[in-house]
């Protein structure tokens, strides 16, 4: 390739990798404030997970853009550890993701049931 094709290239990634940092950053924050307004458990259980999920994203994104800006040892380094990290987060989250998932529609039959109880004692 040339050296005008490799400086596109790099420029392309830096600034995909940049992108990807921004919305993950941003999905992260609003999933965190859907969490905090949720009312009901497991429902801010699931969006904890969601919101964490993005965080792992952001945590390897990070981790490439290290590794293609600084090309030095050190940031390699510390680049695979926040790519492993980041991997660890995403995967891990998403189990406890589906697992709450799973359980939403039991709680909205309970939730249903309670205020269904609350309307009638309330009459």
């Amino acid at each position: 390739m040339e050296l005008y094709q490799m400086e596109m290239l790099y420029q392309i990634s830096v600034s995909v990798l940049v992108t990807l940092l921004l919305a993950s950053l941003f999905m992260f924050l609003l999933f965190k404030v859907r969490q905090v307004r949720s009312r009901r458990d497991v429902q801010s259980a699931h969006f904890n997970s969601i919101s964490r999920i993005w965080l792992g994203l952001l945590i390897l994104a990070f981790g490439l853009n290290t590794i293609i800006q600084f090309q030095t040892a050190v940031s390699y380094i510390i680049g695979a550890l926040f790519i492993i990290l980041g991997a660890y987060n995403i995967w891990h989250f998403n189990a406890a993701r589906k697992y709450f998932k799973g359980n939403l529609p039991i709680e909205e039959e309970a939730w249903e049931e309670f205020e269904r109880k609350q309307r009638q004692s309330g009459k």
